[in-house]
């Protein structure tokens, strides 16, 4: 954790992120040069122990629906009013606070009741928010991500179109999955018909969070027409919820578009609020079809850069919040850990955590069934038209996620099985059993998917082949186990690590969406850089072995700290250990508050130091970057922010990240040659063969 912020007489802008994600609610503060000076958390279970959570979640309940997984939507609510007490506790000068956004678990929904515009606007700071708003809801719970209940809905969802699941990604970005939002509102809509009508608008976690952020009397949105304070979902959070149509305008006609929102689309709108369904015209018409739909939902925030609002008078009176504080878009947690790299097209993000993330930055919009698209979540106005595509002049319009379930749960089975529960034993194994080519070889390829598999769709066990030295040029054999168990270490990773390379490179390769296919085998050099997060990415050994397989330089994050000991103004790098999606967050309120200065000043940024700053979001973030990359002193081996490279020498260390694995060209060309090979085995060991 960073260190409080110190006390300071200038009157410097400071930028505040919010995090609410699945068990706790986290918030980074940070100043002017994207250092985090201060980061705060909300844990459910332990600090509101009364909403009866565990993991965040609710216990399922008589009557439920099997697979279902919710949370209370007051335990958000009063988390937003510890988290307000514990920021006052703390002492964070929360007048000069500038600019505020916020990241939500992505997909998960929340339901305003009609009652709500009033009591948002007419908020007492003599009482919490939880105090005051347990009527605003029309649905006293949020659907979580892990709750699978709506797979009836997700089957209808595909239905729609003849190719199914390829058809739905084709249009929104991914298939239909039991957590995203346009089959949970289908699935509540049907059981709940008169909760759904009392419903004045549905939200995403990350706009509930703005619109909670701008409560207070005389809130309005800029261009609202109305005195409605129910913030808008962010673009790139809608491309979450199987809804938002994500093709290019030529391929969006006009019988497909929202009339108030051209972004959704209107077949599944049609389909969601039962204006579609066979026996349920009645239904529909009382509950106001695709239409009254839309209008829940509302028009999208494009430029994300652009505020929603003030900070609500109920924060200012209440806790001594600046009048002047600008509220950014939330967004959800995915695309705001995006924005805390702000990759480059390219550029991929590789989370090593219980199950493993993919991101992978990309200027076209490259759908497929085991992909989810999404654009990127810092657009600016220009880079928006009115039809979802946009085009985009942020330096990647879009990106995709690869989620599967087989990640550090499958290596540390491995690692207790066949390493003697040992880290050190399995980096040993794996640097000792690395896949090799040429005569007298042994080469071996391990499958192991603990839990049925997402990428590939419907993998599922423990499968090892095998081409012994006498044969190298012959058939893989199935074989129950290898010759040596210390080759499981290393097959465990050179798999999923090529699994991962594979898809990657089939979108950052791909001419077009109409072209994508993880079929196809592209060589190395596609991804130009690797950002290493998560648990996972300590090891050395697993990042080399990354870095190998997929050709290219892995990376982590640093950021830059005083030295107290030394002379005024030096610095020296240090690992950051900050929450990426509330900091990422944070980023976009400094990016959105800048611009908003640039526009009233037509002149340089106040504070920012020389020179205008650049609309982009990437190109903005990475000018701060540099300009603080280039102030740390030389650093010694204390000032490491990994174990990886103990001189952490100024060659390694530019533009806020370390280089901790270089590719070695012997052992990528290697699984160059290799890729083809495994995929085939990789089909077999789907079939089971």
């Amino acid at each position: 954790m960073p260190p409080p912020p110190p006390a300071s007489t200038t009157a410097s802008p400071l930028f505040l992120g919010l995090d609410l994600s699945t068990q706790a609610l986290k918030a980074s503060l940070l100043d002017n040069s994207l250092a985090v000076l201060d980061e705060l958390e909300v844990r459910f279970d332990r600090d509101l122990p009364h909403h009866a959570t565990k993991g965040g979640v609710l216990a399922p309940q008589p009557g439920d629906p099997p697979g279902t997984v919710v949370a209370p939507v007051l335990l958000y609510v009063e988390a937003l009013d510890r988290m307000a007490d514990k920021i006052k506790q703390k002492q964070w000068a929360v007048d000069r606070i500038r600019g505020i956004s916020a990241a939500g678990q992505q997909h998960a929904s929340v339901y305003f009741s009609r009652q709500a515009p009033s009591l948002l606007a007419s908020l007492s700071p003599a009482a919490t928010l939880a105090d005051q708003l347990p009527s605003a809801f029309s649905r006293d719970v949020v659907p979580n991500w892990q709750d699978s209940s709506t797979a009836a809905s997700c089957a209808a969802f595909e239905h729609l179109y003849p190719d199914g699941a390829r058809g739905l990604a084709r249009v929104t970005g991914s298939r239909a999955h039991t957590r995203f939002t346009g089959p949970q509102i289908h699935a509540w809509r049907q059981s709940h018909p008169h909760q759904y009508k009392d419903t004045h608008r549905i939200a995403l976690v990350s706009s509930f969070v703005t619109t909670l952020l701008c409560a207070g009397r005389g809130n309005r949105d800029a261009d609202a027409s109305d005195d409605d304070p129910v913030k808008p979902i962010d673009e790139s959070d809608a491309c979450g919820m199987n809804l938002w149509d994500m093709r290019p305008d030529s391929e969006h006609t006009s019988e497909t578009k929202g009339s108030l929102e051209p972004g959704w689309n209107w077949e599944l709108l049609r389909l969601v609020s039962g204006e579609s369904e066979r026996g349920d015209a009645g239904e529909a018409d009382d509950l106001g079809g695709a239409a009254e739909l839309e209008r829940k939902l509302g028009v999208v925030a494009r430029d994300t850069g652009r505020a929603v609002g003030k900070v609500g008078q109920w924060w200012v009176e209440r806790y001594g919040f600046h009048p002047d504080c600008d509220v950014f878009p939330g967004t959800g947690d995915n695309p705001a850990t995006f924005l805390a790299f702000s990759l480059a097209e390219g550029e991929a993000i590789v989370s090593l955590g219980t199950s493993d993330t993919v991101m992978v930055s990309t200027a076209q919009y490259v759908p497929h069934p085991e992909f989810h698209a999404f654009v990127h979540p810092a657009k600016t106005a220009s880079s928006s038209s009115l039809s979802s595509s946009g085009g985009g002049s942020s330096s990647s319009s879009y990106f995709n996620m690869l989620v599967y379930k087989s990640g550090s749960l499958a290596r540390e089975w491995v690692r207790d099985e066949f390493c003697e529960s040992s880290w050190d034993r399995f980096n040993a194994d794996v640097e000792s059993t690395r896949l090799e080519e040429g005569e007298g070889k042994e080469q071996r390829v391990g499958f192991y998917w603990l839990r049925p598999e997402i990428i590939p769709d419907g993998a599922s066990g423990v499968h090892r082949y095998a081409r012994p030295t006498s044969s190298s040029a012959g058939e893989f054999t199935r074989v129950p186990s290898f010759s040596k168990a210390s080759c499981n270490a290393s097959a465990i990773l050179e798999t999923q690590f090529l699994n991962y390379r594979h898809r990657s490179l089939s979108i950052v390769s791909s001419p077009s969406s109409s072209s994508a296919s993880p079929r196809s085998t592209p060589t190395s050099g596609g991804i130009k850089r690797l950002y290493a997060v998560g648990g996972a990415s300590s090891n050395p050994v697993i990042c080399q072995v990354l870095s190998d397989v997929f050709g290219s330089d892995v990376v982590k994050p640093v950021q830059p700290v005083a030295v107290v000991d030394q002379a005024p103004g030096a610095k020296r790098w240090t690992a950051a250990h900050y929450n990426f999606c509330s900091v990422g967050a944070a980023y976009k309120a400094i990016w959105g508050w800048h611009r908003s200065q640039v526009a009233s000043s037509s002149s340089t940024t106040a504070g920012a130091g020389a020179g205008a700053v650049p609309q982009e979001f990437d190109a903005f973030i990475k000018s701060i970057k540099s300009r603080s990359s280039s102030s740390p002193s030389s650093s010694s081996s204390s000032s490491s922010p990994s174990q990886h490279d103990e001189n952490n020498d100024d060659e390694e260390t530019q533009g806020g990240v370390q280089v901790v694995a270089h590719p070695r060209p012997d052992r990528t060309a290697i699984y160059d040659s290799f890729v083809a090979q495994w995929k085939t085995l990789e089909d077999r060991a789907v079939r089971g063969e």
